[in-house]
């Protein structure tokens, strides 16, 4: 009976683990695209919805110019960049606790 629980017990921590890195990498993803907060909006807006270049509800480049809205990417890029980072150290952090 021990060797068969200890059998089930190892597999449920292993399902939580794949499961726990699934949603990690998913955050990280979400993570990784904060520079296309801007694009996909505008994207939807323009092929799904067929509203021309200059009636966009989300459009960066009227709401803080041209170098407005590449700086405005660039730092949601600077911080994806850093988040992503934060949040992988503690990911392989825990991972390799996790093994051992």
């Amino acid at each position: 009976m021990s060797s068969a629980k200890k059998v089930i017990d190892s597999t449920v921590k292993r399902v939580l683990i794949y499961t726990a890195e699934i949603i990690m990498s998913i955050v990280l993803l979400v993570i990784v695209c904060l520079p296309l907060a801007f694009a996909v909006p505008m994207w939807i807006q323009q092929i799904a919805f067929g509203v021309p270049g200059s009636n966009l509800a989300v459009d960066p480049i009227a709401w803080f110019g041209f170098t407005g809205a590449t700086v405005v990417t660039a730092l949601l890029a600077i911080a994806a960049a850093v988040l992503a980072s934060f949040y992988m150290q503690r990911v392989i952090g825990s991972d390799s606790s996790e093994e051992s």
